[in-house]
């Protein structure tokens, strides 16, 4: 199945380089020249755009992120290539990138970390907030040399603008949204504003509200629903999000300083995650109460960078924030387990001026993690976690090739109340080639080796994880996973047709996840961290033909693909919750100030599962989107969006919860968003 997989992927590469001229050019750009990418904040601190990374990026902006914001930030992001959904409701979901997911996905808010308890258990939500975002990038495969050991499988970094870094040329600029979706009766509004003060002053502040019901699905969720009479709906998947942010910068010519502060709250029901009370008497069967979770984080950031030093150091960043979070598991009336987690991370970077065709930045990241979970359910011990790092990246351009390389060394240590401590010395390395054969377009590979130590929730977990249903123990003896990632990818920008195509191939040693051992504990499975040898490999296509592109109209086909295999070496036997083949074909219109867009999405079958897994059905859903611009010389826009218009029932191969919580069924939305 895979090699037909490799040829649909080469038949991608042949169409990407359609219309190429057939003799090479020396495509070396000028500097300012304009290009159709913009510049890639987290896969490029150099100041390149998105067609100099050689490994597989996304960027969502403007119209694109308007129409994928969901209430969670894995919902938002799960139909870019390579990337799918944890889908633990609508609330909790995470990303899962090429396979990887929990602790192996940074999920950083302007580069410094989310600050919470998300990567612990899928049923927490990520604390902020997207609907506030300017742009969200994804950079998927190995991102450890600027982010962490943790960003082994990928990085989301969510760009807000909470710290204003320019002053702009009205004095003022803002942005607005505020809809309705019928799946879960969603109501959702935002806002934010910057605003010049006096002698470089930026004062900025946005907010943001969002309220859902139970969402709908296609007939009955579940085998339980059914013999409950529950039609139509997943219960206790309702909720509400809002956030406050306020900041402030101060703007010269070289320089910016700022900080700011946010609150941010959630309520949401947890589909599946039931207290189990034992009766008065043993012939009283057990009584099962509805859990939701209520979150709170105060954060606080801090930022700064000077430029144009005039010596080697040309430019200095700093980035800093602190994270007070915590929520609380309510059990009917009762307040049950809480999870706390305290931390701050900083980074420090500069950048040197040119030796020759090398540029280059290096840097220092400290981070702390003060994580405890209290109460009956508290399936892992408190820890206090902290990591330091240095890294160097430098990268040339040598007329039209394109190279990169860095390093990274980190340190970890982990303790325990009862004094116990485990450390750890990570290290990664990365370098890439790239050779741009044609103007915009380019071929290259990147090669990476890294290390990552194993978090304390691997290392000591020792009980019952209702929420994912399982009684989890972990392992002391648990050494740092180590990784070497090979990834070849074809680009192109420029002309009819556009688009990319990655290959990839990780090969592990002492690759860390939670096996069903097949033993019972409480009437839990048990599962039980373990190391063993793996290999991922995979591909990811996407691909534009711009068939009509007139100043008044336009119409345009697209293409994407993703698909990855995920093995246990050591035993020969495929890895759990592997997302299966998915596609994506649209159509996109323009006509004047309409446009629209209607396209076919889904994911085939996955079969392929590892021992007591239990397989999933494939499917497909009908996409449709109108647009309406009713101001030429205003960014102002009415939009019907309509998702699974066919109301097909689809199960998400990578939840835990695919047996009792589908994906969302029919889920029509009308929202206006305004940017001034």
């Amino acid at each position: 199945m895979l090699r037909q997989y490799f040829g649909v992927a080469a038949m991608s590469m042949v169409a990407a380089t359609y219309s190429i001229p057939a003799t090479a050019q020396s495509a070396l750009r000028e500097e300012n020249a304009l290009h159709i990418d913009e510049i890639f904040i987290t896969g490029s601190p150099l100041g390149r755009d998105r067609f100099d990374v050689v490994q597989g990026t996304s960027v969502l902006t403007g119209d694109r992120l308007a129409a994928a914001l969901r209430p969670s930030i894995g919902e938002t992001l799960s139909s870019q290539p390579g990337v799918t959904s944890t889908f633990f409701g609508p609330y909790a979901s995470r990303p899962i990138i090429r396979g990887f997911d929990g602790d192996r996905i940074r999920v950083l808010f302007d580069g410094i970390g989310s600050i919470d308890a998300s990567s612990v258990s899928p049923d927490h939500q990520t604390a902020g907030d997207s609907m506030g975002a300017e742009r969200i990038e994804v950079l998927r495969g190995p991102a450890t040399l600027l982010y962490g050991t943790s960003a082994i499988g990928g990085v989301v970094n969510i760009i807000d603008g909470r710290i204003p870094q320019e002053v702009p040329a009205r004095g003022y600029h803002g942005h607005a949204i505020g809809g309705y979706g019928t799946n879960a009766n969603e109501r959702f509004v935002s806002g934010g504003a910057d605003v010049k003060s006096a002698n470089g002053l930026m004062i900025h502040a946005d907010g943001s509200w969002r309220k859902t019901g139970d969402y709908s699905v296609p007939g009955y969720a579940s085998e339980e629903a059914e013999e409950e009479g529950i039609r139509g709906r997943v219960e206790n998947t309702d909720g509400r999000t809002a956030s406050a942010v306020g900041g402030a910068s101060y703007i010269w010519e070289n320089g910016v300083i700022g900080a700011a502060v946010q609150r941010f709250t959630s309520n949401y029901g947890v589909a599946g995650h039931h207290h189990h009370e034992e009766g008065a008497e043993e012939e009283v069967p057990h009584e099962e109460t509805l859990v939701r979770i209520d979150l709170k984080q105060t954060r606080v950031d801090l930022k700064g960078e000077v430029r144009d030093l005039g010596s080697f150091i040309t430019t200095v960043r700093a980035r800093a924030a602190f994270g007070d979070y915590q929520h609380q598991e309510i059990e009917g009336a009762d307040e049950g387990t809480t999870f706390t987690n305290e931390g701050w991370e900083g980074r420090l970077e500069a950048m040197h001026a040119p030796i020759g065709p090398l540029n280059g930045i290096f840097g220092i990241q400290y981070r702390t993690r003060d994580f405890a979970a209290i109460g009956d359910e508290a399936f892992t011990p408190p820890s206090d976690t902290s990591h330091v790092a240095g890294f160097l990246l430098e990268s040339a351009v040598i007329g039209p090739w394109r190279l990169e390389a860095g390093g990274r060394i980190e340190g970890t240590r982990i303790a325990l109340p009862d004094g116990s401590r485990s450390k750890f010395t990570s290290s990664a390395a990365s370098g890439s080639v790239a050779y741009e054969f044609a103007t915009d377009t380019l071929i290259g590979a990147t090669i990476s080796w890294t290390e990552r130590p194993p978090t304390a929730e691997e290392l000591f977990s020792e009980g019952p994880h209702l929420a994912t249903n399982q009684f989890e123990r972990g392992n002391p003896a648990l050494g740092e996973e180590q990784a070497v990632n090979l990834e070849v990818t074809l680009r192109r920008g420029v002309g009819p047709v556009t688009g990319s195509v990655s290959l990839y191939r990780t090969w592990y040693d002492r690759f860390i996840f939670a096996q069903q051992t097949g033993a019972e504990v409480d009437e839990l499975p048990v599962f039980q961290f373990t190391a063993v040898d793996a290999r991922f490999q995979g591909i990811e296509s996407e691909v534009t033909l711009q068939a009509i592109d007139e100043a008044t109209y336009g119409l345009a086909f697209d293409a994407g693909l993703d698909v990855v295999r995920a093995t246990n070496v050591t035993a020969g036997e495929p890895l759990p919750r592997i997302p299966p083949f998915r596609y994506r074909f649209g159509v996109e219109a323009r006509w004047q100030m309409l446009d629209g867009r209607i396209e076919v999405a889904g994911a085939a079958a996955q079969n392929r599962t590892s021992p007591l897994e239990t397989s999933t059905v494939g499917y497909t859903f009908l996409n449709a989107r109108l647009g309406y611009k009713p101001f030429e010389d205003q960014d102002v826009q009415f939009v019907l969006q309509a998702q699974n218009l066919t109301n097909a029932a689809g199960r998400p191969h990578t939840s835990f919860l695919k047996d009792i919580a589908p994906l969302p069924g029919r889920d029509v939305r009308l929202y206006l968003r305004v940017s001034y």
